[in-house]
């Protein structure tokens, strides 16, 4: 279920999906009935049991916590599950002249783990559960499409710790469009509870692990809300405050919302679902291989957050080596030569500004002064604009000029940050703007990192 798309620029398209169903649930109805029967493979230890359903793409379908019992994952239609959901272009997206629903046109191009709108699953490859773990490589579907596969393979891999569900998923494209996309916000991954479970709960706060209270989004929406979870973990509880916990230590930048329905229609296969998604702007290369990990946690929040305390012991300030990949960054106004990285990652003005634009992670200013980046810039230029932004929506962005040398080798400069007008306070995302360049000229980045 994609009640809201990821952008912004998607509320037209969201709004027209409105007036064929309806906020709650923004596609065609009869796309859940178009279902059969489950073919599940599971794994248990004496506190969870995680099912995954080979006829909708190996996504987890089933979650429930010991001793509590109830399912934690709604299962209404093909686009909830916990699954993997990755978006790039074309923008609309249409092979062969296929076009998709109105309701979806603007998700461009959108494989989706467990199926399609329409209800068509996704076709599973190759399958193992050695007991300890589950493995599953399948095509996926295209969401906005009927009937059509993705020009990807997808792949996940499942195992069960103590309390915790380890998951790890992986992209794999094969497209013939090697065009070089904007970069688009991926879930990483797409989680939908049941509707007893619709209470967002996180920390958003500057001070994280320090004991400060959680925050709580009394309002689920339509439209889905964003957030910053700076102890990286965010849950979907109940009205007594225990669900569903993730974690995922690659981004700050989450979403969640509710269809909240009413208690006699909060079961599997009910419209009523709590959404939680923790959010990664990523270019998604024609023969890029992509992956990430997260944690599912069912319990209390206490007992969520006093884990992912433990998990998030030793993190250390943001630092970026460009020798195998973007690293999460991504680019704008230029472009470059496209995944796997040689070494360095190599960068091609298309206009006057260079724009890169790093993950959403979290640091304080005060114990991140100075920024160090190793590079080489052929342009006719040398300045440079570093960028940041707090962890709060309203707090404007703050910025520094600097001056890098042109030409000759590469090497690395040092830029302090301690004490430029507005560097303070907790800081989630770190850019780079190359200004007053000309079309052609380039930028050789070795590494970026903050340091003291």
């Amino acid at each position: 279920m994609k009640t809201v798309p990821q952008k912004l620029g998607y509320l037209v398209a969201a709004a027209a999906a409105f007036l064929l169903v309806g906020w709650g649930d923004m596609r065609p109805v009869e796309a859940a009935s178009t279902r059969s029967e489950p073919e599940m493979s599971w794994l248990e230890n004496d506190n969870l049991k995680v099912g995954v359903d080979l006829k909708m793409g190996g996504s987890i379908t089933s979650l429930i916590g010991k001793p509590d019992g109830r399912e934690l994952i709604n299962n209404f239609d093909h686009g909830r599950q916990v699954q993997m959901s990755f978006y790039s272009g074309p923008n609309p997206y249409t092979p062969n002249g296929i076009q998709p629903h109105p309701a979806w046109r603007a998700l461009g191009w959108n494989p989706v783990q467990s199926g399609d709108w329409e209800g068509h699953p996704s076709r599973v490859l190759e399958h193992r559960n050695t007991g300890t773990e589950i493995y599953t490589r399948l095509v996926p579907m295209q969401w906005p499409l009927a009937g059509v596969e993705g020009d990807c393979e997808l792949e996940s891999w499942i195992r069960l710790e103590a309390r915790a569900v380890h998951l790890r998923c992986r992209l794999t494209n094969k497209r013939e469009d090697k065009t070089f996309y904007p970069a688009r916000h991926q879930e990483l991954p797409a989680v939908y509870t049941n509707g007893e479970f619709t209470h967002a709960v996180s920390y958003a706060g500057e001070r994280p692990f320090s004991g400060d209270a959680v925050s709580e989004w009394l309002d689920p929406g339509p439209p889905w809300k964003t957030f910053s979870a700076t102890e990286h973990w965010a849950a979907m509880v109940d009205a007594k405050g225990w669900g569903l916990g993730v974690w995922q230590p690659a981004t700050t930048y989450w979403k969640q919302g509710a269809v909240v329905g009413t208690p006699s229609k909060w079961g599997a296969r009910d419209g009523a679902t709590g959404y939680l998604a923790p959010v990664a702007l990523e270019h998604l290369d024609y023969n890029i291989r992509y992956e990430y990990e997260c944690r599912l946690v069912p319990g209390s929040v206490e007992e969520i957050r006093s884990l992912v305390r433990e998990w998030e012991r030793g993190r250390e300030l943001p630092q970026y080596r460009f020798d195998t990949g973007r690293m999460g960054w991504t680019v704008r106004g230029g472009s470059d030569g496209g995944m796997p990285l040689r070494t360095i990652w190599r960068v091609q003005a298309q206009g006057t500004t260079l724009f890169l634009e790093g993950p959403f992670t979290f640091w304080r200013a005060d114990v991140a002064g100075t920024l160090k980046m190793s590079a080489l810039l052929k342009a006719q230029s040398g300045r440079l604009r570093v960028a940041w932004k707090g962890i709060r929506p309203e707090e404007p962005e703050g910025s520094a000029v600097f001056e890098v040398p042109v030409g000759g080798v590469r090497q690395e400069h040092a830029f302090t940050l301690k004490g430029q007008p507005g560097y303070k306070g907790g800081l989630q995302r770190l850019m780079l703007r190359f200004e007053g360049l000309k079309p052609g000229d380039t930028l050789e980045l070795e590494s970026v990192r903050l340091e003291p």
